[in-house]
């Protein structure tokens, strides 16, 4: 008979930071990697429909107001193509990112900038992270 092994814990979930402020989204891709996720990063939404098609996030975070393809736009093009599922959209103006969200038949939570990391995370946590495993 063989010894019991443990059961290697799960890999953190992958998550897509995108934002046009370098800055910001450099910030936020360090913080999340050091609480564990995997994190890619894109500038612009056309990076991101791209690396999302290549990798399948679990949870995307983008900013709404971006050059090229905007934050809604690229959010449409990942769940209709099925690249992701969940999208989280960052906006200093979210009723009215919300209201352009719904009428493109998004069901993406909006969180209002400026943001703090412990609300982005408890948001990010809660759609990416089995019940019982936010810290």
């Amino acid at each position: 008979m063989t010894p019991a092994r443990d059961k290697p814990a799960p890999p953190m979930p992958t998550l897509l930071v995108v934002d046009d402020d370098d800055a910001l989204r450099m910030e936020l891709a360090e913080l999340f990697e050091r609480v564990g996720y995997h994190v890619l990063s894109a500038a612009d939404g056309i990076e991101a429909v791209e690396i999302a098609r290549e990798q399948a996030p679990t949870v995307v975070l983008m900013d709404v107001g971006m050059p090229q393809l905007d934050g809604i736009a690229a959010a449409e093009i990942m769940t209709l193509l099925r690249h992701t599922e969940q999208v989280v959209l960052m906006s200093g103006n979210p009723e009215l990112v919300t209201d352009a969200a719904a009428r493109q038949g998004l069901t993406s939570i909006v969180l209002t900038k400026p943001l703090t990391f412990e609300t982005c995370r408890r948001v990010i946590d809660s759609l990416a992270l089995p019940r019982g495993k936010t810290g």
